[in-house]
């Protein structure tokens, strides 16, 4: 007869079964989750061994007095305006396509005027977003996105654009990744914390993928992080339980394999022989000492 498994016995093969079942489908569902998930496009790489393009600025007559380090006033309108007309005339595919990659932030700050006019692309963090009106806008409405760049970090970039994507959130304390390619302008005066700062000003297009977000412009919880909070606490307790009862299998296990003596009413012969002569012996008459000779 062979022996009954300790390991399983009553309920705990099924409910390791069941604590299988539900790794499984949370597994299967983050793959399913992840798989879906919007990959962002890879940037291309700028490589030192690639043809330098020759960043030419623009010679317009407009642009001879752009000044920097001051506020947008009269004397940038005509090229502000100018700009605004070019990325209007400019497809967005068309305009992704002439922006500079190799046009950094120290550049920008070193030699504004040598890229004046030129086309920059950027990718980076919004962390400030507002709309104000504006006769020069076609809409009525410009938007003012203050965008940070690995580059630039913590120095921002101002990136003006006429038709926001759908769905753009607005506000002072935003963090949106997004791509912006647009034409420079000017280093642009601005005040932060009393202190007088500069950050290039672009003119162009935003590109931004929308994600979840609540009605109230905050962002909530993803469906899946809910069902991964569900599927955690099942497995937690089933663990749970499957511990537990293997621990009681084992326990009882134990306490039946130990060898236990039962009294029974049959005595072995040789036991019963040893009895009556130990017995015997206990009624046998102790002899008296003999008194000493004299």
């Amino acid at each position: 007869m062979s022996k009954p498994n300790p390991f399983f016995r009553g309920s705990e093969l099924p409910r390791l079964l069941v604590l299988l079942v539900i790794l499984n489908f949370g597994l299967v569902y983050f793959w399913h989750v992840l798989s879906d998930r919007d990959v962002p496009a890879v940037e291309p790489v700028v490589r030192a061994d690639d043809p330098p393009r020759p960043v030419v600025p623009d010679q317009a007559p407009e642009f001879e007095s752009v000044t920097d380090k001051t506020p947008v006033g009269l004397r940038d309108m005509a090229a502000y305006v100018t700009l605004l007309k070019r990325v209007e005339a400019t497809s967005p595919d068309a305009l992704a396509g002439k922006g500079r990659r190799d046009v950094l932030y120290a550049h920008l700050w070193d030699n504004p005027a040598h890229s004046r006019g030129v086309p920059v692309h950027l990718l980076g963090t919004a962390f400030r977003s507002i709309r104000y009106e504006s006769k020069k806008s076609r809409t009525g409405w410009l938007h003012e996105a203050w965008v940070v760049t690995t580059d630039s970090h913590p120095n921002p970039y101002v990136c003006i654009f006429e038709d926001p994507p759908k769905g753009f959130p607005l506000g002072a304390a935003i963090s949106e990744r997004v791509v912006f390619d647009g034409y420079f302008l000017k280093l642009m005066a601005y005040e932060a914390r009393d202190v007088r700062r500069a950050a290039p000003l672009l003119i162009g297009r935003i590109g931004w993928t929308p994600g979840p977000t609540a009605h109230g412009g905050g962002r909530r919880v993803r469906p899946e992080y809910w069902m991964a909070l569900v599927i955690g606490i099942m497995f937690v307790i089933s663990l749970f339980r499957w511990v537990a009862g293997l621990r009681r299998s084992l326990t009882s296990a134990s306490r039946s394999t130990t060898p236990r003596q039962h009294p029974t009413d049959v005595i072995a012969p040789e036991a019963l022989a040893g009895w009556i002569e130990s017995v015997s012996k206990e009624h046998e008459p102790v002899a008296e000492p003999e008194e000493p000779s004299r």
